[in-house]
């Protein structure tokens, strides 16, 4: 993994096409460390990742790149700060998992994830979803030009830089400083050929890098990381 603190209040990933804000959020009495993906696509627009509620400070950052075109709620739980984005940047389109609005009655969807129109908008993405994981209804998006898997809660690690209560139920759950799916994910996910098939298709895929919500950017080996992550969730 390589560390994206860098002070920025976006720093790049990708020279001119991806670039990650990074949060701090509560869940579960634990403070992360919650991470936006921001991408360019081919089309000039700006796609948002996993958006945090907008402040004035990362609109200007990212007003800086281009205009915003679409804001994606990834899963059932990467919704939060999606209505107050939607409400700045009125132009763009939203889309998200079928769940996103049975969670938050904020959030009003222009199209699914999965949905034939998305796909065809930005052909440069690939979508997988996560069958089998209705506990995350996730999809995750692969862009092409760049190699980069992105997703939300796929995968999840501490490190030293994390806060101590980070730090201290990431050892407890085998977290840190060592990826793998995020504990409440493992205890709700069953063993499952979906699940499996699914993880599969996404390594198969030419990943470069692995880019989700709280873990910093996967770049060695990010296939295998993905596999053996998911190891616990495959039938054999």
């Amino acid at each position: 993994m390589t560390s994206t603190r860098s002070g920025q209040l976006l720093s790049p990933i990708v020279p001119d096409k991806i670039w990650v804000s990074e949060r701090p959020v509560w869940f579960s009495g634990v403070r992360l460390r919650s991470r936006t993906t921001v991408l360019r696509l081919e089309s000039g627009g700006l796609l948002l990742h996993s958006p945090p509620s907008p402040s004035p400070e990362l609109v200007e950052a990212i007003d800086g790149l281009g205009e915003v075109r679409w804001i994606v709620a990834p899963n059932c739980f990467h919704h939060l700060g999606v209505a107050a984005t939607a409400a700045h940047y009125k132009r763009a389109k939203v889309v998200g998992s079928r769940s996103v609005v049975a969670h938050n009655k904020k959030v009003e969807l222009h199209m699914e994830i999965g949905d034939d129109a998305f796909g065809e908008a930005i052909p440069e993405i690939e979508r997988v979803h996560l069958t089998g994981c209705p506990f995350l209804d996730e999809t995750v998006l692969f862009h092409r030009p760049t190699g980069s898997l992105i997703g939300a809660d796929l995968l999840i690690s501490a490190g030293p830089q994390d806060h101590w209560t980070w730090r201290w139920a990431a050892r407890v759950t085998r977290c840190y400083e060592r990826v793998q799916a995020p504990p409440d994910v493992r205890k709700a996910t069953p063993r499952s050929e979906a699940v499996a098939r699914a993880i599969e298709s996404m390594a198969k895929l030419p990943i470069e890098r692995i880019l989700v919500a709280h873990c910093d950017p996967i770049v060695n080996d990010p296939a295998g990381v993905l596999e053996a992550a998911w190891r616990f969730a495959r039938p054999d």
